[in-house]
């Protein structure tokens, strides 16, 4: 084999993708040692030509930490070689990343080339491997008609490169402030706007990667500043936030490049260069968390958070809050999660915090053309263009709906035909051979749930332990649920899970019952927990989780399981829909999860007689000490979260008033005693009043009797005075409560 041969094809091959302003996906099939002598790996270098290796194969070293690929976002590359090999002897690869595959595809730029390493031509791969989510891959594959591959041989050929006439690159230099696209100078107007215009009227900037949307944000900036014309007056202070300060990579690039193309002088205030320093204004990198939990407000001209798909939602409120001018700039599709979850969740919260926000979206490509071979693929293959189905519009909410075997019957006022509401699991079998069930289960995942990624058709596929079901109207897919089997009953794993020697996989309810806490037959016990719980956003509000929920546990009880369990981000809106299917609470997290930036909450609910008596242990010790973590580790939560929890309090979990205590509380609303005198009795006495109907003014009460926040603090939170207008609003609540 002539290696000159290669180099001298792989330099036209990308020539030619240049020209056409595209980026070329090359499957290599053949053995490790070919591949190494092919790209001439053991002569790496530090050029611009050399290959981004992502590999678990021993005899082909990675370039990157495989675990933090993520890193590589926002770096640019021209050649990448990704093993997809199933090697054996190596356990940390037993499928192909996509999450990986689809990030670091967004790094390559036109003209860029992405080898793809199988030892085993596509056909015989597809019939040998083991791996549903691999053979899934591999068919994607053998139907890419982009795809060019090169096979290992004793006398190496390589394919012929086709003579198509060059694309016309859409992408230049004519727009406004040095943009490459009208798009992109579109999105830097609306930024501008949002510094100049009026007040909390946020920006929402979607694209997919590759639009530049993070250079529009870096050249927006560079206008403000060199623009502002308040010299000797106020600076403009730019803060930019992320989820990591390495993803702005080339916020920090463009804005170098764009300040050095209008001659502006500029200084670095840190050694990191992520503080940059103007006569006429400043740029800074501040983390998430820091804004938020600041004491003293900064002094912020505008707000730019980028990647926030990747930033919990609660959080992104918080900043909404904070902050009058902002811009919340994401990858819609999501290489580092789900972009469209994103989109749905905080613009539904967008809608209700600041109704007068606006929303811009960039389509065209900048760095590649419209209609990338390699781009259309990743979509294709990993999902990323899963669509929902339109649905029927529905008037009235589903009620009283019968359950028939593993069929839900139409409710009497949901008017769908002849439709009914069925329910089905579904094998991934199924799912490979009917790719379009696959998109449609995929696209309900995705929109309901931040967290979904392309490493989830792995999941869906491959764990023997998951248990997909779906909900359907007619053929409509209206609801998704992923189930994990749960419980073990080896001695010696449940001896060193209770020792804190191990943990095991797909044992997170038991335990966590037994660590956390501190059931020891927590293991005696068969779960399913519910992963995933999905219903497609046109039918949500109407009912249709609720029943499905019914006939999963239908199901469970025919499976002969003993409980049904799930784990989420707690708030008051989803704690109470668990609640209200009958859902004991075995534990809240004394911390916020970073994925949902809100405390985890285990719930359980018994399927069998032998469980019924563990659900009620489990209840009782919870709230046993729920109260008196309230001035401790819960006392971050937010009340409306706590009055939820103690709504569903068991009776015999409740305090009971004394004469005294009554005599107390008479006495603090006649305001005969002080506060401070009567805080035991008023303390058992909201307690209880928590188990009455909702309203919004207990969350007073919550705050400061049970929580014992500080005077200051709870007045601030709910628009009092001071000490006295906050006693006051105690009494008058207590007063007209009591005389109900």
């Amino acid at each position: 084999m002539s290696n000159r041969n290669f180099v001298e094809w792989l330099e036209e091959m990308q020539c030619q993708a240049l020209t056409k302003f595209q980026r070329q996906l090359v499957l290599l099939v053949g053995d490790a040692c070919w591949v190494k002598q092919l790209l001439q790996l053991n002569e790496q270098n530090q050029s611009k030509d050399a290959w981004l290796v992502f590999s678990h194969h021993p005899e082909i070293s990675a370039t990157i930490n495989n675990k933090h690929f993520a890193q590589q976002l926002g770096s640019e590359h021209s050649r990448i070689l990704f093993s997809g090999v199933e090697n054996s002897d190596c356990s940390a690869l037993n499928s192909i990343n996509l999450d990986a595959f689809a990030a670091l595809s967004g790094t390559l730029v036109a003209g860029g080339v992405m080898c793809l390493w199988l030892e085993k031509p596509l056909i015989q791969a597809i019939e040998q491997t083991k791996k549903a989510s691999l053979k899934y891959f591999y068919r994607q594959l053998l139907d890419n008609k982009a795809l060019i591959t090169i096979t290992q041989s004793d006398e190496q050929t390589f394919p012929l490169l086709d003579g198509i006439a060059p694309v016309i690159s859409t992408v230049s230099s004519d727009f406004l402030y040095q943009c490459k696209t009208k798009e992109q100078q579109i999105a830097v107007e609306h930024i501008i706007k949002v510094s100049r215009g009026h007040r909390n009227r946020p920006l929402v900037l979607t694209a997919d990667r590759g639009r530049g949307k993070s250079s529009a944000l870096a050249i927006a900036c560079v206008e403000l500043i060199a623009n502002n014309t308040a010299m000797g007056h106020e600076k403009i202070n730019i803060v930019i936030t992320a989820p990591h300060v390495r993803s702005l990579s080339v916020f920090y690039r463009q804005l170098a490049c764009s300040l050095a193309a209008l001659g502006e002088k500029f200084d670095y205030a840190n050694t990191s260069k992520t503080a940059l320093v103007h006569p006429l204004g400043s740029i800074t990198f501040v983390a998430v968390d820091q804004l938020i939990r600041r004491d003293d407000p900064l002094n912020i001209s505008l707000l730019l958070v980028d990647e926030a798909a990747a930033i919990p939602v609660p959080l992104l409120t918080s900043l909404t809050a904070l902050f009058s001018r902002v811009v919340f700039s994401s990858t819609v599709h999501g290489y580092e999660g789900a972009g469209r979850g994103f989109t749905v969740k905080f613009q539904q919260a967008l809608t209700k915090q600041v109704p007068q926000w606006r929303s811009f979206h960039m389509h065209q490509p900048i760095r590649w053309r419209q209609d990338d071979p390699l781009e259309v693929f990743v979509f294709e293959s990993c999902l990323l263009n899963a669509k929902l189905t339109e649905l029927p519009l529905l008037t009235q909410p589903v009620t009283e709906i019968s359950l028939n075997k593993a069929t839900l019957s139409q409710s009497s006022t949901v008017q769908l035909a002849k439709e009914s509401l069925s329910f089905s699991q579904v094998s991934s079998t199924s799912l490979i051979e009917d790719t379009a069930l696959l998109k449609q289960v995929f696209a309900v995942l995705v929109t309901a749930h931040y967290q979904t990624s392309p490493n989830d058709i792995t999941l869906l596929l491959d764990n023997k332990a998951l248990q997909l079901f779906v909900a359907k109207l007619g053929d409509d897919i209206v609801g998704v649920a992923l189930l994990l089997e749960e419980g073990c009953n080896k001695t010696a794993d449940i001896q060193a899970i209770a020792t804190n020697q191990r943990r095991l996989k797909n044992q997170f309810i038991p335990q966590s019952l037994l660590t956390h806490c501190g059931f020891s037959e927590s293991f005696s016990y068969q779960y399913l927990r519910v992963l995933r719980i999905a219903i497609h956003p046109q039918y949500q509000g109407y009912g249709f989780g609720r029943c499905f929920v019914k006939a999963l546990e239908n199901f469970a009880k025919k499976q002969q399981v003993d409980f049904i369990g799930a784990s989420f981000g707690a708030n008051a809106q989803l704690l109470k829909f668990w609640q209200d299917a009958d859902y004991q609470i075995a534990r809240i997290g004394f911390t916020k999860d970073q994925a949902s930036g809100e405390h985890s909450a285990l719930v359980v609910s018994a399927m069998s007689d032998r469980g019924q008596f563990f659900e009620r242990k489990i209840a009782s010790e919870f709230y046993s000490s729920f109260d008196y973590l309230l001035t401790d580790e819960y006392k971050g939560l937010s009340p409306k979260l706590v009055w939820q929890i103690l709504h569903h309090c068991p009776d015999k979990s409740l305090p009971q008033l004394s004469a005294h205590q009554l005599s107390s509380i008479s006495d603090f609303i006649q305001q005969k005693r002080q506060f401070s005198h009567c805080v035991k009795a008023l303390h058992y006495w909201c307690l209880l009043h928590c188990k009455e109907n909702y309203q919004a003014s207990i969350l007073v009460l919550i705050e400061r009797i049970l929580q014992k926040k500080p005077v200051d603090e709870v007045c601030k939170n709910h628009q009092l005075t001071g000490k006295k207008m906050l006693n006051q609003a105690l009494i008058d609540y207590i007063a007209q409560a009591q005389a109900q």
